[in-house]
């Protein structure tokens, strides 16, 4: 892993640091982290994974034509973050702190795509998402999808905006947000919006929110298993897969414990 505040000077491996300014000019092998307001270039054509720690900061990106970016965001809180997208993005973030972030994407480049997976576990906590997606080039291609898991009086808040502007066509805008909510004190509500100014483009949006289903449990609890094991067995098949994406072993481990132990208690 690279950690810019050991990095100093231009030019080390592909990067150029300067003040809060990083232009990465190659595809990268190693994953860069970040934990610092930055504004940050991607030239054309540059492969690269960045790894997002960052708490009450400010990013700003721009992603150059014919270029792949996965951008990871984990456990961060309060970080307002801006992509200008004219290659291809992956967005995956799992919180599970007190956190209200904002995400504002425009898709620049015909072809582009833009997909966003988030996962939001509130435990006695309020979670907000604030999500603005902006298609102003012909033939984008945007999803997002939210997960939330809310236990213990915690309040989660998907707020996610798609906007396709007159002209833009055959671009296609997607939202999903799911929820499990785990008792009766918790809460999660999602409210999609798209605004959508031309008609050769597809278009839709989804929610799917409730309890866990009592008949699963039920079921896997007339198998032997406890309640809390049977509710750990079940959001497995959720979790796994953002834990997958974690491109850094170590976080992957450490997530998993604090997902599980949340959970437990």
């Amino acid at each position: 892993m690279i950690n810019l505040r050991k990095l100093s000077g231009s030019g080390v491996l592909g990067l150029s640091l300067q003040k809060s300014v990083l232009e990465i000019k190659q595809t990268i092998a190693d994953v860069i982290l970040i934990e610092d307001s930055l504004e940050i270039i991607i030239d054309k054509n540059v492969d690269v994974i960045l790894f997002d720690l960052t708490n009450s900061k400010k990013i700003n990106v721009r992603i150059g034509e014919g270029s792949n970016v996965k951008y990871q965001i984990l456990n961060s809180s309060n970080t307002d973050r801006a992509f200008k997208n004219y290659g291809n993005l992956e967005i995956t973030e799992i919180s599970l702190g007190s956190s209200l972030e904002h995400l504002d994407i425009d898709v620049l480049n015909p072809n582009s795509n833009t997909n966003v997976e988030l996962l939001a576990v509130g435990n006695k906590y309020n979670q907000s998402f604030y999500q603005q997606i902006n298609h102003q080039a012909k033939s984008t291609n945007s999803n997002i999808s939210n997960f939330g898991v809310a236990l213990n009086g915690s309040n989660i808040l998907f707020d996610t905006t798609g906007k396709i502007f007159k002209g833009m066509a055959k671009s296609v805008c997607k939202q999903l947000s799911k929820g499990i909510i785990m008792d009766d004190d918790s809460l999660v509500t999602s409210r999609p919006i798209l605004l959508i100014d031309e008609y050769d483009v597809i278009a839709n949006h989804g929610a799917s929110i409730g309890k866990m289903s009592d008949d699963s449990l039920f079921y896997l609890m007339s198998r032997g298993l406890s309640r809390t094991e049977a509710f750990l067995l079940i959001l497995e098949g959720i979790i796994s897969p953002f834990i997958a994406k974690i491109a850094v072993k170590e976080y992957q481990e450490e997530i998993d414990f604090k997902l599980k132990s949340f959970i437990k208690r």
